[in-house]
């Protein structure tokens, strides 16, 4: 289980790994995602919370939003200061929807390079691919998966962050592990030596999986500014001695097999398809 809210008020919920898939996900995905962060955080005036997200290379649903007005009972518009981030509105409810992409490399791992248009090329090394990011101004992290953490590929992930080193890159966490086995052992050694941990609920492409976003993430201490919702993000977060307080649950074992199974299926028949 994942912390609580704790003293005091936040500023704003942050899911920090969102996908959404197909531009039809859109509306009933901020729905949720509305519907989340009030029960959250509470209803408030300006943004309401902030989705970061994590585009895979075959997705570019923040490219097709950049040229539409509406979606559902949802308008558009851009930040002000930020070509990176739309403002989501809903009667009087504004959500930032911040781009960002999630990169393959090399032997199944995988980097988030939050807050960034750029585009980047799959299958280089992890070292290279974070180089990559951070050339680009992207915040890079690397984000928890189901089974990419064990054994060799597990030797590598601590090896990987003993050579970037804990003020370059952050640690993702993600509620689609199963919540009974509590956070992953590489995520509070990495809390340990002084990562910053980033929550986010990673949501699948099928079974309504999309109910989830905005329902687990981490707390932003800090005013966030409309006109540039990711550089108020990214400011703070630059500045953070550890890691942000977490909100929400990871999965029980029912969801959980039926999202790891779902997957399989998914990869194997419809991604070449999406």
């Amino acid at each position: 289980m994942i912390s609580n809210q704790g003293k005091g008020a936040p500023a704003s919920p942050v899911d920090g790994h969102v996908h959404l898939h197909h531009l039809s996900f859109v509306p009933r995905t901020l729905d949720a995602a509305r519907v989340n962060f009030e029960h959250i955080a509470g209803a408030r005036a300006g943004v309401q919370g902030v989705l970061l997200l994590t585009q895979a290379a075959s997705e570019h649903v923040f490219e097709q939003l950049q040229s539409a007005d509406t979606l559902g009972s949802w308008r558009f518009s851009a930040a002000a200061n930020e070509p990176q981030t739309l403002i989501a509105r809903q009667n009087g409810t504004a959500i930032a929807i911040v781009c960002g992409r999630q990169v393959r490399a090399r032997g199944g791992l995988e980097c988030l390079a939050l807050g960034t248009l750029q585009e980047f090329a799959d299958n280089q090394t992890f070292a290279e691919t974070v180089k990559a990011v951070r050339a680009s101004d992207g915040l890079p992290v690397l984000p928890w998966g189901f089974g990419k953490w064990l054994g060799k590929r597990g030797d590598e992930v601590q090896a990987c962050l003993r050579a970037a080193g804990n003020r370059a890159l952050y640690v993702g966490d993600n509620a689609s592990r199963l919540a009974m086995w509590g956070s992953p052992a590489i995520i509070r050694q990495s809390q340990q030596q002084g990562f910053r941990v980033l929550p986010g609920t990673d949501p699948f492409p099928f079974g309504g999986d999309y109910r989830r976003v905005g329902g687990f993430g981490f707390f932003a201490n800090t005013p966030i500014d409309e006109r540039a919702p990711w550089g108020s993000l990214r400011s703070w977060l630059s500045g953070l001695a550890e890691s942000p307080t977490a909100f929400g649950h990871a999965l029980g074992p029912v969801k959980f097999t039926v999202n790891q199974l779902g997957i399989q299926i998914y990869n194997r028949f419809f991604r070449s398809k999406a």
